[in-house]
């Protein structure tokens, strides 16, 4: 009986070193050798070395005709009963 609970214990250990740190860490190696730039998050630099954000965020616009603000909160599915009401008759009191 001990025996199982030593071989459980073992294996439970050995997977999670492996699955858990040895396989993240093989893939992202292989990714930063084969993709190195996009491993690195894709980063946009200015010439003197500043990093400025990454490709992978935003878009480049190039008019300001593109800007949108962002859409004032409505009422969804995971909105209170109680709200949605509220909210649906007179969206400009959120409270």
């Amino acid at each position: 009986m001990q025996s199982v609970w030593k071989t459980s214990i073992l294996f439970t250990i050995v997977t999670t070193v492996l699955l858990g740190l040895g396989y993240p860490l093989f893939v992202t190696g292989i990714a930063a050798v084969i993709f190195p730039h996009k491993a690195a998050g894709s980063l946009i630099t200015l010439q003197n070395g500043t990093v400025i954000g990454s490709e992978l965020i935003a878009q480049s616009f190039t008019s300001d005709k593109y800007f949108h603000p962002r859409p004032r909160p409505r009422a969804t599915a995971m909105t209170p009963p109680h709200r949605a009401d509220r909210i649906l008759r007179n969206p400009t009191r959120l409270s």
